[in-house]
């Protein structure tokens, strides 16, 4: 059958079958940083001092588990990382693709201008959807976890992560799973979001626990346990050998885990969970009935013969695991269904580097059903980015996104197609912007002029260049691998004798390079040679010519297409080969789904037939679209596969735009793991400045982080912003910050911050000027906004009133008073700004009250005498240095440890004045100090800081009376967000345009910035 493509969706995906015939459970064991031994044929010798990536066992452990794993299955000789670091690894592993197609690094690639070769370092390769670059949906469609999870697999991770961003203003524990969740794990348990760095996650991580491999293991088996009779695929990630130190590890109490403590003395739950996670081979319970992990860590300090190195320990510690899932498995009757695949997730010898010892790596997978149990060998090429596609090949999967992976289970089975791969198969290996690619024997990289591989190699005097070739393979033909007498290869650059295998090679990197750009649409068809052998002429390679997607025809309405009237017409163009029935689906703006139906077939030409479909659109707002095309043998066909919809909006006016976009924005900031409403708040506010124009200036340090939201916001801008109803990007940045402060309040009775004005111009629309890092003007965009001058932290009274009166027209001080309220909500990071204030100003950064009032002015009635006020909370300046990340230094406000809170000067300045020269360099103030020394009973060591007389009363108003707040921020917030139009006369009805002559005002006054 051919099935038709539906001209209604910009791109389809063919739908997928479970055979159940094949596997139907799948683990992927990745430990971080694990040796390299030698009974597993490392690779060559280093190219200095003889040392190689391989040693023996540790102590007396011959590490069965994975050795069993090894010689009951099957071992891939010839197995490499794409890119050896922990996380550019693991992207390649759960995506089938290399890391410089991430979307977020092919985002940061743009923004940088570094485009070819991209950096794919851990930094940019995190699994985000980037809706600004093509095929951006990491997160949501391109990864194995989601292709499984659609076609009904139980899908889970155990471990370490290190996939997604960890200095994202708001971040937090909870918040990096619920983004594993939203990637296709359904399960996300023992998990650890990066390595152990009690800076990150607000404080996520501390000293009181460590690695838990028994924790881990755990809910690994829980996992296995609670999906008898289901489909699973389980990512188990071990943390071990990697740091923080192994030994020290080994003290802690295993019952006090990245999840929580569960000793009985402080349980999250409030009970004790004594017996609930003893694990087979590494937990026994002790006389009370808890779990005891400290005699089994003693054996395995034994069995490392005394050794207290990571690299043994943790060895022992992990094949210990894999043990407790290998025995989980037998008891549970799921072992010989289950393909088991181990590997490392870079080589050890050489971490980051591309020398055969960072790049190889063992790999063994065990499947009785699928590969029997003798133990055998495979000795073609194989690559992480092979894994995805493998498996969903093993699963009796189609492929539902482009990889650059391919599947090796044919090649394994079958001696043509083995011998095939091994002579034809050509892989590249990515590191930092370091390239390399090998085929056959041969292995030719390419460097910079900073590159380690470089340095390393001029100054040991092997070769000069930033060109290299390396012949891999001894007088037989036979790869290299670790021995003490012969010479690493790495060491000799054959390229001056072998140029025309060098251009070949480098023609294949080109094809490479071509193909992951990240300044171009990608490319996933196969670099090749053509497979010729390596050592003839061949004409120099390129992407094989793409098979473009389907042709799309006509449709009505197209995706984010927007219509009036109470009834719609769909139709859907198709190709009509064997096509019997298209039948419609309806979602509708409360999100009540009606059944599929019929589509009536209208018309048909040739090959093409239109079908249609009325919809009963009186409800107002998003409508969503899914087609089943039927042909006459029954086989059925969803488009599109992944069960997302195709929307288009109905609406009459306005209002009814606005009204369903601030539905829409409000069920996104509650879904979001972020704390989105406070990043809308600034978001409104940093593009107001100068004026509201939907633009923000992202090259500016300023505004960094606001990438979050402009990014989540922009599927509700593609739908919602359309001149037919006046409504534009601008205004949804505008009702996004009104929603956010609205949905922030925590009173029973909230104010409505209602939009009111619609039609403000965007910078596009106003021809503004912007400018990239050069200086040059490049257009204007959502994110390459006019350059405009934020207030600086460090404004006393004066200055900071001067400010808000000069950009919105704020006239009272209570208005500027009332407008920093918004600091209840959001954290501060040094990586954005520079102020190392995770917890926020207040510690809870959700709620919109007073509580900001209430840190800066003492006293608990307004009826106590100005003394008592001035004893404010005891703020103590603190200098953050920041030359390590590159941000400027800063001078902040500190009170509390461990968690502690910020305030900046602007903030004090609303009770102190700081002026007359008292904020010095970077914002210090060393002549006065905000309150009295009372914890030390010393009185004062510095002169106290005068109050601030002009804003003094209305923070006194606001810290006793949250509703007095509430309104005066409302009207204060609103006022900042109609910047550059003019709205004095005000709107007569529920919702109005902003008049004609506030957007000729609107460009002056951009024009003057």
């Amino acid at each position: 059958m051919k099935l038709s493509q539906a001209a209604i969706f910009l791109t389809t995906v063919a739908i997928s079958h479970i055979d159940q015939s094949h596997a139907v459970n799948f683990i992927v064991i990745q430990p971080d940083d694990l040796q390299f031994y030698d009974d597993w044929s490392p690779p060559p010798y280093l190219p200095w001092n003889r040392r190689y990536p391989g040693k023996s066992y540790p102590g007396s452990s011959t590490l069965p588990w994975i050795n069993k794993l090894r010689s009951d299955g099957l071992e891939m000789t010839s197995a490499y990382t794409a890119a050896p670091k922990c996380g550019t690894s693991r992207y390649s592993t759960v995506t089938g693709r290399y890391p410089s197609r991430s979307s977020h690094g092919r985002m940061q690639a743009q923004n940088t201008g570094v485009t070819s070769p991209s950096d794919a370092s851990i930094p940019n390769t995190k699994l985000r959807d980037i809706l600004s670059v093509t095929d951006g949906q990491d997160c949501t469609t391109s990864n194995l976890a989601q292709v499984l999870k659609a076609n009904d697999f139980e899908t889970g991770m155990v471990g370490k992560w290190h996939l997604s961003r960890t200095n994202t203003v708001g971040d937090s524990i909870d918040g990096v799973r619920a983004a594993i969740n939203e990637c296709g794990f359904n399960d996300v348990e023992a998990m650890y979001p990066d390595n152990m760095d009690p800076s990150k996650f607000q404080g996520w991580y501390d000293s009181s626990w460590s690695h838990n491999m028994e924790y881990v293991a755990h809910k690994a088996v829980e996992f296995i346990e609670d999906n008898v009779d289901k489909n699973w695929f389980l990512y188990m990630n071990p943390t071990v050998p990697h740091s923080p130190d192994v030994a020290d590890a080994m003290t802690k109490n295993c019952l006090i885990t990245p999840d929580g403590d569960f000793s009985t003395t402080n349980n999250p739950n409030g009970v004790a969970e004594p017996t609930d996670w003893c694990v087979e081979g590494m937990t026994t319970p002790d006389a009370d009935g808890n779990c005891d992990c400290m005699a089994y860590r003693e054996t395995i300090k034994t069995r490392a013969a005394g050794s207290v190195a990571n690299e043994d320990l943790g060895s022992i510690w992990v094949d210990d695991a894999i043990g407790a899932v290998y025995k989980a498995l037998e008891r549970t009757g799921q072992l010989s269904e289950t393909f088991i695949l181990f590997q490392l997730d870079h080589g050890q010898a050489e971490k980051d580097k591309i020398w055969e010892g960072g790049i190889r790596i063992p790999q063994f997978i065990h499947y009785p059903d699928g590969l029997g149990t003798a133990g055998r060998s495979f000795h073609g090429m194989v690559s992480t980015i092979d894994i995805a596609p493998t498996i969903l090949d093993f699963a009796g999967l189609t492929e539902e996104y482009s990889m650059d992976g391919k599947s090796w289970k044919g090649a394994i089975d079958d001696d043509i197609t083995g011998d095939e791969w091994k002579a034809n198969r050509c892989l590249a290996f990515e590191s930092g912007t370091e390239r390399a690619v090998r085929c056959g024997c041969h292995k030719y990289v390419m460097m910079n002029d900073s590159s380690p591989e470089k340095l390393e190699a001029e100054s040991n005097s092997w070769w000069t260049g930033n060109e290299a070739l390396f012949n891999l393979c001894d007088a037989s033909g036979n790869y290299i691998v670790a021995d003490s007498l012969t010479p690493s290869p790495e060491a000799v650059n054959i390229i001056d004798d072998n140029q025309e295998l060098a251009d070949q090679l480098k023609a294949l990197l080109d094809c490479h390079l071509l193909k992951t750009n990240a300044s171009a649409d990608p490319i996933y068809q196969e670099c090749t040679l053509n497979g010729d052998p390596i050592t003839t002429t061949t004409v120099a390679p390129g992407p094989v010519a793409p098979i473009g997607p389907p042709q799309l025809l006509s449709s009505n309405p197209a995706q984010n297409d927007a219509v009036s009237g109470d009834s719609t017409v769909i139709n859907a163009k198709v190709f009509d080969d064997d096509i019997r029935r298209v039948r419609f689906r309806v979602q509708l703006p409360n999100s009540n789904r009606l059944s599929f139906t019929d589509g009536v077939k209208v018309s048909s030409n040739g090959d093409e037939s239109d079908y249609e479909f009325a919809v009963d659109t009186t409800m107002k707002g998003k409508y969503g679209i899914m087609l089943e095309l039927i042909d006459f043998s029954g086989n059925t066909e969803s488009i599109p596969s992944d069960g997302s919809w195709m929307t288009f909006l109905v609406a009459e006016n306005a209002a009814d735009v606005v009204n369903s976009a601030r539905a829409e924005i409000a069920t996104i900031i509650s879904d979001h793991p972020t704390n989105l409403a406070a990043k809308f708040v600034r978001m409104g506010f940093h593009d107001c400045v100068g004026g509201c124009d939907g633009c923000v200036d992202m090259l500016n340090g300023d505004n960094f982080g606001l990438d979050v939201p402009i990014e989540v916001l922009q599927p509700v801008v593609d739908l919602y912003s359309h001149t037919d109803f006046g409504v534009t990007r601008a205004d949804l940045w505008v009702l996004a910050a009104l929603e956010g402060a609205s949905g922030s309040q925590d009173t029973l009775e909230t104010r409505e911050f209602a939009m009111e004005w619609v039609g403000r111009p965007t910078c596009e629309d106003l021809n503004s000027v912007c400018v990239d890092n050069n200086g040059n003007d490049n257009g204007c965009s959502e994110d390459r906004g006019p350059h405009r001058e934020l207030p600086s932290p460090d404004l006393d009274t004066k200055e900071l009133l001067a400010y808000f009166q000069a950009e919105f027209d704020y006239q009272e001080a209570w208005e500027t008073v009332a407008i920093m309220g918004a600091h209840s909500l959001g954290t501060l990071s040094r990586e954005n700004s520079g102020f190392n204030g995770i917890n926020g100003w207040l510690g809870n950064t959700r709620d919109l009250n007073n509580a900001y009032y209430d840190d800066l002015m003492g006293g608990a009635s307004d009826l106590d005498d100005f003394e008592t006020l001035m004893e404010s909370a005891d703020w103590e300046q603190v200098y953050v240095n920041n030359e390590d990340i590159g941000t400027p230094n800063r001078w902040e406000y500190e009170r509390g440890v461990d968690p502690h809170f910020v305030m900046l000067n602007t903030d004090i300045a609303l009770v102190r004045d700081l002026s007359e020269g008292l904020i010095g360099d970077e914002g210090e103030v060393s002549e006065c100090q905000v309150r009295c020394g009372r914890r030390n009973g010393n009185g004062c060591a510095l002169p106290r800081c005068p109050h601030a007389e002009e804003t003094w009363e209305a923070v006194k108003t606001y810290k006793f009376d949250n509703e007095e707040f509430l309104a005066d921020f409302e009207v204060s917030f609103k006022k900042m967000l109609t910047t550059g139009a003019e709205t004095d006369a005000g709107c007569a009805s529920s919702l109005c345009t902003v008049p004609t002559i506030s957007r000729r005002n609107l460009k002056k006054n951009y024009l003057r910035k």
